[in-house]
């Protein structure tokens, strides 16, 4: 992928349906669908009506996207299917889980706005409109010069309002013909059609660097359209739409009460001709209820003739017509008659007999008659189509329903403010339902997209969302990168989505207008002007994240009153500054200047003062501007207060012959050059600290804006310092006498390092929360700053580089203004955590190796470290793992093999020695794993030093005797004693309550089954080397019986592949004849946990351990039996994120932990079940692991399901991991999965083992 293309990550969840989220995007840009974790292992498929390359647009035709495997693997956590979106407007998604619809939404691709002969972008955020209304400005070729006007004050689109011929009002909106242009735009000699027009928005835009929109009015036409009396179909009439025959009779009859009242025929029931007070008011309200409604009679249009009801009920009772039950939950309801005629109603005679056996709204474009006269014509079809409902406006309606539809009362309950000059449009469901009205207004779009560059959608709430979309779409073909911009007063985000995503809108108008004072002034610029100032620097390839709609904030639209009449002169001024401020496209019906692109932040500084502060982030300078509002009284101080930088330029003059750049800027470029050349910086001197710390000082002396260095640093910061740096929990500061930031009104940090910085502001980034507590505590002061850099300083060594090297960089952070500080302090950790983090991992490896290897003594590696001096060797399992870890190095790492041939500087070169210096003995690595062999094949037996209280409080005297060894028939290791615990499973025994304390919950002595595999797979590999000459050694030598004796590496080998699976595996045959203990069997088909323990029922409980043994030594086991026994660990262990440590049907299960109950209960008592229950993360990775590898063996069927169940697990981690402000996954949880506070937040091998689960799918 290039690394300069934008890309944006939609991950996609099951369920979720986000039609009314709105996803903006722009050209150029790659959309990358990706799995959520409730997908990730299951088969979806990703739709879209995005058009494939070459294609049209079809809003109805989806295609299926292909999934993409950048690793080149199946791996549901990181494919993809992907968009280059290339074509602007509004395009569908969903995906289908299976054969299913799970979810979906919607994207909208802005269009790109060109000027210019050039064609240069302008872009959306720099748009500044100003309005005209196009009837006011006279003959066509007076135009040009009254428009230049608007050119020559900064403005670069002008908005018409429309430019048809009206409707008699003379309204703007009320058309009466959309495809004629208004005759008042001809003189006498000539005649303006839409070429002209056309031409002069081609030269605006060529010569003027100006674009042209206007109106497009799709819900209304005006009532004396002409093509309306030829096809009054196109209207809600009382023939297509008899429901409003009722509305139309009230209609009428209220407008004769109106003529009757203004000819004073109604002086005597107390309403003169002039309507004045409430008393007129009621008069009129008593002749309405005693004189009007008892004479229309409205209710008989909703009411049933009863004598004909019954005469049909009784033809068919005596008919014998009764062929149904009653049903209780069946009433009789009146049915409407679908012509609303007056007692048309009827009754379901079915549910009837089982029940019962045991400002006019409508044009009026005749001459007027009595009511009586004219209820007669509603039923005459020639008269009733001319009877039109006017459109209007309902308050707080729902802006998705059509008002004028069956269904809805507005026009019966008068709730319509009525436009009486226009006729609300009826378009029906498709262009079949109306056929002349669709083509009517589809050439109408035609002709306006064909000559101006954008489209203001007028009543778009008001407007059906299919006939905008067909008419987009319609327009769209004419002009793909068409400015779409609405005035919506839905009230609610989520509506203004709706149409957004369905239309393709580009921007919804704002008005500063209705702010009703100074603060909420200042929240829109906040909310609707742009990015806020001191945003955070985003990286290319982010997550889609959910936008507000971009808007175009105009001080005042041209529909509206005048500020100064509206609020006072004094309010003209500071709205005017404060729309233009605003980082986001604007305009006006009046002059402003004009913007450029800047970031916006807004602070109420008093209750009648707005604060806004613009930020060029490429200048780094800034403009502060103080507006006051005063609503009543005189001003008697203005204040303006901004700050100005001016430079002397060169103007450009573009190169005939070649393309050329703005002459003022050139880079000067120096490359390899020792301090003292360097222009930019200067030493300041040395210092020398400590032994082993230097000190070099620079200082900045010309870092002027636009210049970049860059160093190259010796990194000397081990995998130590890393942990110094980045991580540190509080407990381990506390330990130098430290602790986390707390973060005032929020919480504490998890970390002290970077990292506990990087999880709060990954939080912050993306939505760009400048409010957080965090961002506050940066602006206020410079506490974190400090902290940050100080507690590396501190410490010795590479960490305290590390923080002067922070420092150093802060002394320039604290000097910007603080509102930009949160941005910048992200930008340089941000910069300086990912540098940290590239480090050679596999030196650092290699280290770690060769430094356990100096810790050997009597064999083993210890499990507590001591600093060396006080080491505990207690434990049975640590050398095998480590030399697992020195087998898988040598396998991964390039030419891994050699790390057998480095010196390893041994502490203990003998069992008895005292700790040596380093580099007094050194041996080479592959004798250190000899010696490790050839004690184990002889024997180990010792007793820990300093045994007793002062090492361990809780162990008894027993416990402190060591024993290890392999069993020479077997090749099993084996060791242990029932007082002491040697595996990871080593929870001792602490309540004296209960009468645990000193006994091990868990001893597991014997042959533990994951140390026997790692002995198995470290034997397989030495004598796999020694085969090819790559290890000296070919086995162990021991004494015996008084001479030495040799063990191969091929005979230990084959003693452990011959007798594991005879002595490990729980037949599913009762009568096996190698079972010592057939009457503890309680499970069959498995593997037992160790074999030969101390407690024989110990041997034969489920625990995940034997899973371990087929990762690293498959070879052990049958396939088939292997599987079975996967799949009851399955059944019984797996949990959520980890694995349960036995089986819950043991009588000893408990699967919480509670480290602080002490109670009488041996079982539970101060955490005493910390391994009989719980659930460890770090043996998932290793069952997972083993299910893959044997759902191979299995065959390809299983082998799939297996790995969709697998993606299925591991997108829970994913989930974790994600939510974690730890940004780690936990030690253990309780059962199902359940929180543990006694578990440690984050542990490396819980995470380590899901890695090797992604390395192996």
């Amino acid at each position: 992928m290039p690394s300069h293309k934008e890309t944006r990550l939609l991950h996609l969840n099951e369920m979720e349906k986000l039609d009314k989220t709105l996803f903006r995007l722009e050209q150029g840009f790659e959309l990358q669908f990706r799995l959520g974790p409730t997908l990730q292992g299951k088969h979806v498929t990703v739709c879209t009506n995005y058009p494939a390359s070459g294609e049209v647009f079809d809003r109805h035709k989806f295609r299926t996207l292909s999934w993409h495997n950048p690793t080149g693997k199946e791996d549901d956590s990181d494919k993809y299917c992907k968009l280059d979106l290339q074509i602007s407007g509004s395009y569908q998604y969903y995906f289908n889980l299976g054969n299913e619809k799970s979810g979906g939404g919607y994207i909208v691709v802005d269009p790109i706005l060109r000027v210019g002969a050039d064609n240069h972008v302008l872009p959306l955020d720099c748009v500044t409109l100003q309005t005209f209304l196009a009837k006011c400005l006279g003959p066509f070729h007076e135009w040009e010069n009254r428009l230049k006007v608007a050119k020559e004050t900064g403005y670069n689109m002008i908005h018409f309002t429309p430019l048809q011929k009206l409707g008699l009002s003379r309204s703007c909106y009320s058309l009466a013909d959309q495809l004629e242009v208004n005759p008042e735009f001809s003189s006498h000699n000539k005649k303006c059609t839409w070429n002209d027009i056309g031409a002069l928005v081609e030269k605006m835009k060529n010569e003027w660097n100006m674009l042209c929109i206007t109106d497009v009015v799709y819900n209304h036409t005006a009532a004396n359209s002409e093509w309306l009396r030829m096809h009054p179909e196109c209207g809600y009439n009382l023939v297509n739409s008899p429901h409003l025959k009722p509305a139309w009779v009230l209609d009428r009859a209220l407008w004769h009460l109106s003529c009757m009242v203004a000819d004073g025929k109604c002086i005597d029931k107390g309403v003169p001709p002039l309507i004045e007070n409430d008393h007129h008011l009621n008069c009129i309200r008593k002749i309405i209820w005693e004189d009007i409604y008892p004479k229309i009679k409205l209710w008989e249009f909703f009411q049933v003739d009863v004598n004909k009801a019954v005469q049909q009920f009784r033809t068919l009772l005596t008919k014998g017509k009764i062929g149904t039950k009653s049903d209780p939950n069946q009433h009789l309801q009146v049915v409407q008659d679908p012509d609303y005629r007056r007692f048309g109603c009827t009754v379901d005679m079915n549910i009837a007999l089982a029940t019962f056996i045991p400002h006019r709204y409508f044009t009026y474009p005749f001459k007027d008659l009595t009511v009586e006269e004219e209820q007669s014509m509603m039923h005459q079809p020639d008269k009733a189509c001319y009877f039109m409902a006017h459109n209007g406006w309902v308050m707080g309606d729902d802006p998705l329903r059509n008002f004028a539809e069956p269904g809805s009362n507005v026009y019966l309950r008068r709730e319509l403010i009525c436009w009486g000059d226009s006729v609300k449009l009826r378009y029906g469901n498709k262009p079949e339902d109306c056929p002349y009205l669709w083509a009517h207004m589809k050439k109408y779009t035609e002709i306006t997209a064909k000559h101006f560059h954008g489209v203001r959608l007028d009543n778009c709430h008001s407007t059906p969302i299919h006939v905008a979309e067909y008419m987009l779409d319609t327009a769209r073909k004419l002009r793909a990168d068409l400015f779409v911009v609405a005035e919506l007063f839905t009230g609610n985000e989520e509506l203004d989505n709706i149409f957004v995503n369905s239309l393709g809108i580009t921007s919804l108008i704002r008005e500063a207008m209705t702010a009703y004072n100074s603060h909420e002034e200042g929240r829109l610029v906040y909310r609707f002007g742009g990015e806020p100032v001191g945003s955070f620097v985003q990286p290319r390839l982010r997550p889609l994240v959910p936008a507000i709609a971009h808007a175009l904030f105009m001080d005042i639209t041209h529909d509206n009153e005048c500020p100064i009449q509206h609020r006072s002169a004094y309010d003209a001024l500071p709205s005017a500054m404060i729309v233009s401020m605003a980082c986001c496209a604007t305009g006006s019906t009046k002059g402003y200047d004009e913007l450029v692109p800047h970031q916006v932040y807004v602070d109420q500084v008093d209750e009648d003062i707005v604060a806004v502060t613009r930020h060029c982030p490429n200048t780094h300078q800034s403009v502060v501007a103080f507006t006051i509002y005063v609503r009543n009284g005189k001003i008697e101080e203005v204040v303006f207060e901004a700050r100005t930088i001016e430079r002397s330029v060169s103007p450009y003059k573009k190169d005939e012959h070649f393309i050329n750049g703005l002459p003022n800027f050139t880079v000067e470029l120096r490359e390899h050059i020792q301090i003292k050349d360097s222009k930019i910086i200067k030493q300041a001197g040395t210092a020398i600290k400590g032994p082993n710390e230097f000190v070099q000082e620079i200082e900045f002396e010309n870092l002027t804006p636009g210049s970049v260095i860059v160093f190259r640093i010796a990194s000397k910061l081990t995998l130590a310092d890393l942990n110094q740096v980045l991580y540190r929990c509080e407990s381990e500061e506390q330990e130098d006498g430290g602790g986390c930031y707390n973060i005032p009104n929020w919480s504490s940090l998890k970390y002290a390092g970077l990292q506990g910085l990087m999880s709060v502001m990954a939080d912050i980034r993306p939505k760009n929360d400048l409010g957080h507590p965090f961002c506050d505590n940066l602006r206020s002061g410079d506490w974190m700053i400090d902290y940050v850099s100080n507690r590396l300083i501190s410490r010795a060594g590479a960490c305290a580089e590390v923080g002067k090297w922070l420092k150093a960089m802060f002394v320039y952070l604290k000097k910007i203004p603080r509102y930009l500080i949160p941005c910048y302090f992200d930008a340089i950790l941000v910069g300086a955590y990912t540098t940290l983090l590239d480090v050679g991992w596999h030196q650092m490896s290699r280290n770690i190796i060769l430094a356990f290897g100096g810790t050997l003594r009597h064999g083993l590696i210890p499990n507590l470290l001591g600093q060396g001096t006080h080491a505990r060797y207690n434990c049975r399992d640590a050398v095998w793992w480590w030399l697992q870890c020195i087998q898988d190095y040598c396998k991964i790492v390039p030419n891994g093999l050699d790390i057998l041939r480095c010196p390893v500087s041994r502490m203990y070169p003998r069992d008895d020695s005292a700790p040596q210096p380093a580099g007094s003995v050194d041996q080479p690595l592959y004798e250190v794993i000899q010696e490790a062999m050839q004690r184990h094949m002889e024997g180990i037996n010792f007793r820990e030093r300093n045994a007793g209280p002062q090492i361990d409080q809780n162990m008894r005297d027993e416990g402190f005797n060591i024993i290890a060894g392999v069993d020479r028939e077997t090749g099993f290791v084996f060791g242990g004693n029932r007082f002491n615990c040697g595996t990871w499973m080593d929870k001792m025994g602490e309540s004296d309550r209960a009468r645990n304390k000193g006994i091990p919950a868990t001893p597991r002595d014997g042959s533990a089954v994951e140390i026997v595999g790692l002995c198995k797979s470290a034997v397989r590999w030495l004598l796999d080397l020694s085969r090819k000459n790559e290890y000296p050694f070919h086995g162990v030598t021991i004494k015996r019986y008084g001479r030495e004796e040799t063990i191969t590496y091929d005979e230990w080998n084959r003693k452990i592949q011959g007798h594991f699976e005879r002595l490990f595996f729980v037949s599913e045959n009762p009568a096996d004849q190698n079972e010592k203990h057939p009457n503890l069997v309680h499970k069959r088909g498995i593997y037992k946990d160790s074999y030969g323990a101390s407690s024989p029922w110990c041997d034969y409980q489920l625990r995940p351990n034997f899973t371990i043994a087929m990762v690293v030594a498959p070879e052990l086991f049958t396939p088939e039996r292997a599987w079975k026994a996967l799949r009851i660990a399955e059944e019984k262990l797996l949990g959520p994120l980890g694995m349960k440590t036995l089986d819950p049907d043991d009588m000893v299960y408990c699967g919480i932990y509670d480290n602080a109950l002490d109670n009488d209960n041996y079982n539970v008592a101060r955490g005493f079940n910390y391994h009989q229950g719980p659930e460890w993360l770090w043996p998932i990775g290793y069952f997972l692991r083993a299910k893959l590898y044997f759902s191979k063996l299995i065959g390809p069927e299983i082998y799939a399901k297996t790995v969709v169940m697998i993606k299925n697990v591991l997108s829970r981690h994913y989930v974790h991991l994600e939510r974690s402000s730890w940004k780690g996954l936990p030690e253990l949880t309780n059962e199902n999965g359940q929180y543990c506070p006694f578990s440690c937040e984050t542990q490396a091998w819980s995470i380590g083992v899901i890695l090797e689960v992604l390395y192996d799918l």
